[in-house]
């Protein structure tokens, strides 16, 4: 008897999601009788629109937003799911999309989610699958930063995988010498080391208001720091505003990125 499967994920609409499946299997003979149901000899699948109720619910409990379901069932020849197929679909799933997910084997609870692009798995999900298959997903699904990227282009690159969702954003040009390196001046006093060289704020958190600051010297050396900004507009104690020091900003880049990932990663 074959296991009946469940994806819910965002689409614009439920022929939205059939044309998704026949992507995932282009060479097949395919068959659509309504923009809700897809056929061919791998998958019986149909598309659900989630009511309003659910789609609150499933925010609530798994902070995701979703708005449609798929469930189907994979055949093999032993009329049972094949785990082969089941990771082909999630590997192309991870590949061309980039909403929030959950899946649900036998509509029990979900075993993945990918919420703001980070993905999480339940300790069952290698046992839907094989041992180290959630490793091979979140393999696929990192975003890959070098040391030669700067800092613009990888917070770009966090902006394209992680949407609104990702709290961190550039400053433009003509901001990053103004308004906040003055408060940053009265809240560490112009004495500081720190302002040695020409001081930028080059982005800014939106929930926690920290700020990464270049200082860069006459030298081209680069100092890297995060600051809390109090707003206090006057000389800090000692020990404020809190700061993080970096080698580099691509280091100060991956910190950012790391923290945003462990903050999404809960259930």
């Amino acid at each position: 008897m074959s296991v009946e499967n469940y994806i819910d994920l965002y689409a614009e609409s439920p022929s939205e999601v059939i044309g998704l499946l026949q992507k995932l299997y282009p060479s097949s003979p395919n068959e659509s009788n309504n923009e809700r149901v897809f056929l061919n000899e791998h998958i019986n699948a149909y598309v659900h629109t989630l009511d309003e109720r659910t789609m609150q619910w499933l925010n609530e409990d798994y902070y995701v937003n979703v708005n449609h379901r798929i469930s189907f069932q994979y055949f093999s020849s032993s009329d049972c799911n094949s785990a082969d197929e089941l990771m082909y679909v999630m590997k192309q799933i991870m590949r061309l999309l980039s909403c929030d997910l959950l899946y649900e084997p036998n509509g029990d609870s979900p075993v993945m989610i990918r919420r703001s692009g980070v993905l999480i798995f339940d300790s069952y999900f290698d046992r839907y699958f094989s041992e180290g298959s959630s490793d091979l997903l979140h393999e696929q699904n990192r975003l890959i930063i070098t040391e030669d990227m700067s800092v613009d282009e990888i917070m770009g690159r966090c902006l394209e995988k992680f949407g609104d969702s990702f709290d961190w954003w550039m400053l433009p040009e003509d901001m990053r010498a103004g308004t906040f390196v003055n408060e940053l001046k009265k809240e560490l006093g112009e004495d500081d080391p720190f302002f040695d060289g020409t001081v930028y704020a080059v982005c800014k958190c939106d929930v926690t208001d920290d700020f990464l600051f270049l200082s860069k010297a006459e030298d081209g050396k680069e100092l890297w720091r995060i600051y809390h900004l109090t707003y206090s507009h006057c000389r800090e104690l000692e020990g404020f505003p809190r700061r993080k020091d970096f080698a580099s900003g691509y280091e100060a880049a991956k910190y950012i990125l790391e923290q945003f990932i462990e903050e999404n990663t809960y259930i």
